[in-house]
C-alpha cells in the first residue's frame, strides 16, 4: 500500500512539473557574408595560362601547325584610373567598382592586332589573281580555237593551260591565306571586346574599361595599394562584395552539444561590440563531419545562424556569444 502510494506521488509530481525543463547549449561565432565574393583585376594568373598553353598545344596536335589557338587570357598591363566605390557602399550587379586604361604603347600594340591592312592586301592581291585567271581563261580559248584552224601549236595551248593551273594554285594559297587572316583576326576583335567593351573595333579602342561586381550587396573591402596611377601587370585582388543583410553566423561546436541542435533552431545573440543588444537568430545549418578529425582531440562542427541585419549595425568578423534553448534529453 505504501508503495502504491508512493508511486502515485511520483506520477503526479512528474504531470505537475510539465515538459523537461530546457536547457542552454552556448557557444561563440562569427559574423561573415553569405555571398561573400573577392574582385580580381581581369588579369590571367599562372595557373590559367598552364591551361591556355596547354589547350593550344593540344589544338596544334590535333588540328595541325595552322590550326586556329584559343583566345589568349590578358597578361598586359592596366593602368587604374578612378576608383568607383569605397568600403560600405551599397552596389548592384554588375556597377562600375574601377575605371582602368592601357598605357598608350600597349593600346598601340592593341590597335595594330585589330589592324585589318593585311586582311585588305590579301583582298586586293586575291582580286588580281583572279583577274588574271580569268583572262588567262579567255586566252586559253582563243588558243583552242585557234589550234582547230591550224594556226597555234599544241605546245601553246598546254604552256597556257600550265600557267592557268599555276595561278589557280596561288588563288587556293591566297584563299587560304584569307581565310586563317580573317579567322585570327576575329579571335583579337573577340578578346579587344572582352577588354574594352563590345563597341570596340579597330578604329573605336578607347582603351578605357572597368572591373564591375559580380554580385549585389556592399563594399566590404579595398586593397588599399590600388588607387588612380598605379598599374597592374598580373592578377590583383581589387575589392570584396558581399551581401550584409541578413548575415550569417559561423561556429564550431563541441560533438558534446551538436546532437542537441537541429537546422530551425531559434538563438539569442550578443555582441560585445554592441553592448545591451541581442539579436535573433535561426539555426540555417548543421555540419555533417567534423571540422578535423585528429583523433586525440574532441570533434567539433561547423554551424551556421542566420540573422536579420537591416541597419547594417552588424560587420563581417564580429565576435557573438550564441545562446540556443533546446529540450533536455534526447530529440527527433
Amino acid at each position: 500500500m505504501r508503495q502504491l502510494i508512493c508511486f502515485s506521488f511520483l506520477v503526479v509530481a512528474a504531470l505537475w512539473a510539465g515538459p523537461a525543463a530546457a536547457e542552454d547549449v552556448v557557444f561563440v561565432g562569427k559574423t561573415f557574408s553569405p555571398n561573400h565574393m573577392e574582385v580580381l583585376s581581369p588579369h590571367a594568373s599562372p595557373e590559367e595560362m598552364k591551361i591556355f598553353e596547354s589547350m593550344a598545344k593540344e589544338i596544334k596536335l590535333k588540328r595541325g601547325e595552322d590550326a586556329e589557338p584559343p583566345i589568349k587570357p590578358f597578361t598586359g598591363r592596366m593602368k587604374v584610373m578612378k576608383m568607383l566605390a569605397d568600403i560600405g557602399q551599397k552596389v548592384d550587379l554588375e556597377q562600375r567598382l574601377l575605371e582602368y586604361a592601357f598605357p598608350p604603347e600597349d593600346l598601340l600594340s592593341e590597335r595594330r592586332k585589330l589592324s585589318q591592312g593585311e586582311i585588305r592586301a590579301q583582298e586586293a592581291n586575291l582580286e588580281r589573281v583572279r583577274a588574271e585567271i580569268s583572262l588567262m581563261r579567255k586566252n586559253l580559248d582563243e588558243t583552242r580555237m585557234r589550234l582547230g584552224r591550224g594556226l597555234a601549236s599544241t605546245q601553246e595551248v598546254n604552256d597556257q593551260a600550265k600557267e592557268l593551273e599555276l595561278a589557280k594554285f596561288r588563288e587556293r594559297i591566297i584563299e587560304e591565306s584569307l581565310r586563317m587572316e580573317r579567322e585570327m583576326a576575329a579571335g583579337e576583335l573577340e578578346l579587344a571586346r572582352a577588354k574594352f567593351g563590345q563597341k570596340a573595333s579597330e578604329k573605336n579602342l578607347p582603351g578605357v574599361s572597368w572591373v564591375t561586381t559580380p554580385v549585389a550587396g556592399h563594399v566590404l573591402w579595398v586593397n588599399p595599394e590600388v588607387k588612380p596611377g598605379v598599374i597592374l601587370s598580373k592578377k590583383t585582388k581589387l575589392f570584396v562584395v558581399g551581401s550584409m543583410d541578413p548575415i550569417l553566423v559561423r561556429a564550431l561546436v563541441h560533438e558534446i552539444y551538436i546532437s542537441r541542435l537541429r537546422v530551425g533552431d531559434k538563438a539569442a545573440i550578443a555582441f560585445d561590440t554592441l553592448p545591451g543588444k541581442t539579436f535573433e537568430a535561426t539555426v540555417v545549418r548543421i555540419q555533417m563531419t567534423a571540422a578535423w578529425s585528429d583523433v586525440q582531440l574532441p570533434a567539433h562542427f561547423e554551424v551556421e545562424l542566420s540573422l536579420p541585419n537591416p541597419d547594417l549595425a552588424l560587420k563581417e568578423g564580429m565576435r557573438g556569444k550564441v545562446t540556443v534553448q533546446v529540450p533536455d534529453g534526447p530529440r527527433s
